[in-house]
């Protein structure tokens, strides 16, 4: 007995050991677990993320909750380089992740529609063009707000009046890693190219950076009493690279718009069921004839052009405007398309 006892205390120690080596063997994995976590938490918390800030001090544009999903609310939170915050800025949208488009809600026109996030199909609620320090949405003529005293409120918008304001404001932010895309050159097709140039022209004009006067002396030779959004789009194509090849080589305006179907485009009739392209050239039969760029084409296209019709205060000529307006009961309607050869 005395041995067997000796025998059991002798045969005890390898138990202890196995026991250790359970723990350690457990504290390892754990350890593995916790660098695993750590590795996947830094593949959505990355620097490298850009993002749009906004005007309420160190809220950022944000996909509530991290819903990639179709109609996921969108709202402004604490800036925090997530996933959830990845949102670009292009010429004429606002994209998420690269798979989703800021829109407002059901292409809505009415100031107080929500702003969601869908995936990108080129509806007329999904584009927006840069508007002094903000964005407007050219289908309601209204811009992006958030609410100044609920900042994790869903987005929504509203008139663009208060473009001053910390609410309206909005500055994408792309980190050295990243190429601003809203300051990449004109790509594309030709069409894509004028559609490019014309936002970029849309920009200048609301930034209030170049003064109106210097640029509409720019689109009109000088002229610059002339009803022009005529001169604006043979001054657009001609910088891009494609001016008109036929017909008044001298250029054309508002009293002869309609000379542009014989100098160098394919013409679509409103009515044949074409679906406009970008850089596309619209003429409506407004008075004498008006002309206006299609620069987010569709089933509901979104133009620039000059608008003779309202007053730029600093130069007494006509504002740049945008819209997606095809009928004005008073005025008239959109004629035709013209397609760039």
């Amino acid at each position: 007995m005395i041995h067997t006892s000796v025998r059991r205390q002798v045969a005890s120690p390898p138990t202890q050991t196995g026991s250790v080596f359970d723990t350690l063997l457990v504290c390892l994995m754990l350890l593995v677990s916790v660098i695993a976590i750590f590795r996947l938490v830094q593949s959505h918390v990355s620097a490298d993320i850009p993002r749009i800030s906004s005007g309420l001090s160190g809220y950022c544009l944000n996909d509530y909750g991290g819903q990639n999903v179709a109609d996921a609310s969108v709202d402004t939170w604490k800036c925090n380089d997530t996933t959830s915050q990845d949102w670009v800025a292009t010429i004429d949208t606002i994209t998420h992740d690269d798979t989703s488009c800021l829109a407002v809600q059901g292409d809505a026109v009415n100031s107080g529609s929500s702003v969601v996030m869908d995936p990108c199909n080129g509806a007329a609620g999904q584009v927006w063009l840069r508007d002094q320090t903000g964005y407007q949405n050219p289908n309601s003529g209204l811009c992006l707000t958030a609410s100044p005293s609920r900042p994790n409120d869903q987005l929504y918008i509203s008139n663009c009046n208060n473009l001053a304001s910390s609410q309206e404001t909005w500055t994408p932010t792309s980190p050295a890693t990243k190429s601003s895309k809203t300051d990449l050159p004109c790509t594309g097709t030709e069409g894509q190219k004028v559609a490019c140039y014309t936002i970029k022209q849309w920009t200048a004009w609301q930034s209030g950076l170049i003064s109106h006067e210097s640029l509409l002396n720019t689109y009109t030779d000088g002229a610059p009493n002339e009803e022009w959004c005529a001169d604006f789009i043979s001054y657009v194509y001609k910088q891009v690279g494609y001016p008109f090849t036929q017909g008044d080589t001298s250029g054309w305006d508002e009293n002869v718009a309609d000379n542009i179907q014989y100098m160098g485009f394919t013409r679509h009739p409103a009515m044949s069921g074409y679906v406009p392209l970008a850089g596309d050239v619209a003429y409506f039969n407004y008075g004498g004839g008006h002309v206006e760029i299609v620069v987010s084409g569709g089933q509901t296209p979104t133009f620039v052009y000059g608008d003779s019709g309202v007053t730029d205060p600093t130069t007494g000529n006509g504002q740049m405007t945008t819209n997606t307006i095809t009928q004005k009961a008073n005025e008239g309607q959109l004629i035709y398309y013209l397609s760039p050869n």
